[in-house]
């Protein structure tokens, strides 16, 4: 059980990535709020990471071979 407030914000683009929305609620009491970010911005102040990759899908600190996260900058 999650000891946070939810989102309860299916349009929010960063539901699949954030705790908030992912975690799997309490079936007695659970709390609930309707976060959104401002204007122009893909996450909102309370986002809690899930570490779930934005490119892969893959959890905890795995990636997948063409991710954009293990591509190398020169």
């Amino acid at each position: 059980m999650p000891d946070i407030s939810m989102c309860a914000n299916a349009l929010c683009p960063s539901k699949n990535y954030c705790y908030r929305f992912t975690a799997k609620p309490s079936e007695f009491c659970q709390s609930y709020a309707g976060f959104s970010p401002e204007d122009n911005e893909t996450s909102c102040s309370y986002f809690y990471p899930n570490k779930k990759c934005r490119y892969c899908d893959l959890e905890n600190g795995l990636h997948k071979m063409g991710c954009e996260t293990r591509k190398i900058n020169l």
